[in-house]
């Protein structure tokens, strides 16, 4: 890891690479300020008995998701600018997947948009964005040689469907913050409830085929499809930490008298999930001798 803030550490990389990362936090930087103020407004008006959003608060918030719109498409045009300067796909180190995670994240938040409508939902996509993007600018950002075992067809499918999931885990995180912070008690909290378990199961749909996909690879790679290599060990200790949730609401835990302590149960497991998924993403990077030591 370097000391700087930016991706401009890494003398050999395009010019056009560092604008677009740039151009990505500072817009999703100014989306924050504008999301947030809507939000603020927003439920200082319903706290006073304003049921519907004047035409001017409507506006302002189509104004603040513009904006967002605006960063995810410097985010995709980030990650087009990197594949076209190092000439392979841009999954093969920390920087790189953490602008995947990113993108991620800010996919997870549009899709969720089309189906809730809560305070806060764009300030939380904004503030993981950034602070996934402010990680990635810790890293060297300079492109390096492809290694040879990452010279693999297998290799887009599956970082990208890990890096994806890894985002919905994010996002399912911050949907629990604000539930704990601000909808516990509310009745718009049983959506951020719902939002935050379909996302956590979207991702865990997302882990499950980066694990298999996974193990295809190792086996055309290393000669065998399961090694307990320590990533793959924290991996599969990340699908039981989400599977076991999922696995008990499935299985009755909505119904009933244990239907009362789910919402909290739900913000538990996804903040709890989540640190394991930071573990298995950093923490083995760089505490634990691994075969994916590059990732």
């Amino acid at each position: 890891m370097s000391s700087t803030s930016s991706p401009s550490s890494g003398g050999g990389q395009s010019a056009m690479y560092e604008q677009f990362w740039r151009l990505s936090f500072i817009v999703f930087a100014a989306a924050l300020p504008l999301s947030a103020a809507h939000a603020i407004i927003r439920q200082a008006r319903r706290r006073t008995g304003g049921a519907h959003d004047p035409a001017w608060l409507v506006w302002f918030r189509r104004l603040a998701n513009l904006v967002i719109a605006a960063g995810f498409a410097a985010l995709t045009a980030t990650i087009i600018a990197r594949w076209n300067e190092a000439g392979y796909p841009p999954f093969s180190n920390m920087p790189e997947s953490l602008m995947w995670m990113a993108w991620g994240l800010c996919a997870v938040y549009f899709v969720a948009r089309c189906f809730v409508d809560f305070s806060g939902l764009e300030a939380g996509a904004c503030v993981g964005v950034l602070a996934v993007l402010a990680v990635s600018g810790l890293f060297d950002h300079a492109p390096r040689p492809l290694m040879p075992a990452l010279q693999s067809n297998w290799l887009i499918f599956h970082v990208l469907t890990c890096m994806i999931s890894y985002g919905a885990f994010f996002a399912a995180f911050l949907m629990a913050l604000l539930w704990l912070a601000f909808w516990r008690r509310r009745e718009s909290g049983k959506v951020v409830d719902a939002l935050s378990y379909h996302t956590m199961a979207f991702g865990f749909l997302l882990l499950t085929v980066g694990i298999i996909s996974g193990s295809v690879w190792a086996r055309q790679a290393w000669g065998r499809y399961w090694g307990w290599d320590p990533k793959e060990t924290w991996s599969l200790i990340t699908w039981f930490v989400y599977g076991i949730y999922l696995h008990y609401r499935l299985l009755g835990g909505s119904r009933g008298p244990r239907q009362e302590r789910l919402p909290m149960l739900n913000a538990l497991f996804a903040v709890l999930g989540f640190a394991v998924t930071l573990f298995t993403y950093f923490g083995v990077s760089y505490l634990l001798p691994s075969l994916h030591s590059y990732s």
